[in-house]
C-alpha cells in the first residue's frame, strides 16, 4: 500500500481532493434521494450538478445545516476527545484486553492523538451524516406525500404560456423536479427548452 504523507500534499492537491468529494457526495447523496422516489437521477444531472449540489442545500436549508454542523460537532468531539477518554477506562479490563489487541488500539489512539489520518476519518464521518439525512428525507418526503395530500408551492410558466401548479421536490441545472397534485409519479422538466418562468406560490395564512 502507498502511502502519501501529510507534509507532501500542497494546496492544490487538498482543492482536487476537496473537488472530488463534492462530486462524489453530490452524485450519492441525489442518486439516493431521488432513487427514493423511483427516479434515476444519475439520467438528469452533470458533474456541475453533482458538485454545488451540497453546498446549495446546506445554503437553502439552514434547519439542516444547523443539524448537520451540531451533529458532526458531537462525532468530532467523540473521535478527538470522547473515545480517548473511554478507551483509556476500558483498556484495563479484563475482559475488554481478551477481545482486542491492546497494543494495536494503543497504537491508534496514539495516531489520533497525533492527528494522524485525522482529516480522511472526518470526511468519511461527514459522508455517512450527509448520506443518512438526504435518505431521511427522501423516505419521509415520500410518506407525507402518501399519507397526505400534495399541496403545490410552485407555478411553472410554460413557453406555450399554459400554467400548472406544483410541488416541488428539487431542481438542478437542466431539470425541474415535481410532482403534479394527484399523480403519484415524479414528472422531470426540462428548464431551457420548457419553461419561461418557474414562481413559489405564497403560503396561505390561517
Amino acid at each position: 500500500m502507498i502511502k502519501i504523507e501529510k507534509e507532501k500534499l500542497g494546496l492544490q492537491d487538498y482543492f482536487y481532493i476537496g473537488y472530488l468529494y463534492l462530486i462524489i457526495l453530490g452524485i450519492v447523496s441525489d442518486a439516493i434521494f431521488y432513487g427514493i422516489f423511483g427516479v434515476s437521477y444519475l439520467n438528469y444531472t452533470t458533474i456541475l450538478d453533482a458538485l454545488i449540489s451540497p453546498i446549495s442545500l446546506l445554503a437553502n436549508n439552514w434547519i439542516l445545516s444547523i443539524a448537520l454542523i451540531l451533529m458532526f460537532g458531537l462525532l468530532y468531539l467523540y473521535v478527538t476527545k470522547w473515545s480517548l477518554v473511554i478507551y483509556r477506562k476500558l483498556k484495563v479490563k479484563k475482559l475488554y484486553q481478551k477481545i482486542y489487541n491492546i497494543e494495536k488500539m494503543d497504537l491508534r489512539y496514539k495516531q489520533l492523538q497525533e492527528k494522524k489520518n485525522l482529516l480522511p476519518g472526518l470526511m468519511f464521518l461527514f459522508f455517512l451524516l450527509f448520506i443518512s439525512m438526504r435518505t431521511g428525507m427522501g423516505i419521509g418526503m415520500k410518506h407525507k406525500f402518501k399519507s397526505k395530500e400534495i399541496i403545490p408551492n410552485y407555478t411553472l410558466v410554460f413557453k406555450d404560456n399554459e400554467r400548472l401548479d406544483v410541488r416541488k421536490i428539487g431542481q438542478n441545472s437542466a431539470y425541474f423536479f415535481y410532482f403534479i397534485p394527484g399523480e403519484t409519479e415524479i414528472t422531470a422538466t426540462p428548464i431551457t427548452d420548457n419553461l419561461k418562468q418557474i414562481k413559489r406560490l405564497k403560503k396561505n395564512k390561517k
